[in-house]
């Protein structure tokens, strides 16, 4: 399968619908200032993890992430109960996207 099939809307929109529940979830988390946001953040860790591997896997590129990525996941995981990490993780997932839709671009024009 080419790396442009793997990246397709209809590939990544599951990743993104289930970030947005996440993210509803947490902010409604730290609205109440509840413990449990440690834990939907996680959640949400995972889920960033598994699309940031998709992404790399279909890119065959294993640098493949936005900006700083890594120090902002390790900081996302050392504060993962504040509302600073959530909003790293969001700016995350928001950024990826942003990144996603310019490669299809990319991949569109070098495959017409």
């Amino acid at each position: 399968m080419k790396s442009s099939q793997k990246l397709t809307k209809e590939q990544l929109e599951p990743y993104f619908l289930e970030w947005l529940r996440i993210t509803t979830e947490l902010a409604n988390l730290h609205e109440q200032r509840s413990k449990q946001t440690k834990v939907t953040i996680q959640e949400g860790l995972e889920l960033y993890q598994r699309l940031l591997s998709h992404c790399r896997d279909a890119l065959q590129d294993d640098g493949f992430e936005p900006l700083n990525g890594s120090e902002r996941l390790t900081f996302i995981k050392t504060s993962s109960g504040t509302y600073a990490a959530y909003r790293q993780l969001d700016e995350l997932f928001t950024e990826l996207k942003k990144i996603l839709a310019r490669k299809r671009i990319e991949l569109k024009r070098l495959n017409d």
